[in-house]
């Protein structure tokens, strides 16, 4: 499925994980999984957990 990662179109498995999105944009982007972040956004501003589902075109935004 595809979901965007601040606004970049990250290609991730169905039942993905906010981290697991992440995760493929970093490898995408060639920055080091080990890069800390600092927070998660969705669309509307909302903080979301790591560990938040995430549905097919959702939109997410985060900060090193």
């Amino acid at each position: 499925m595809i979901v965007y990662v601040n606004d970049t179109p990250t290609k991730t498995y169905y039942g993905a994980k906010v981290k697991s999105a992440v995760m493929a944009y970093f490898r995408d982007h060639n920055i080091s999984p080990k890069t800390p972040i600092k927070e998660v956004r969705d669309a509307y501003g909302n903080l979301i957990a790591l560990d938040g589902s995430i549905r097919a075109n959702s939109k997410i935004y985060f900060k090193l």
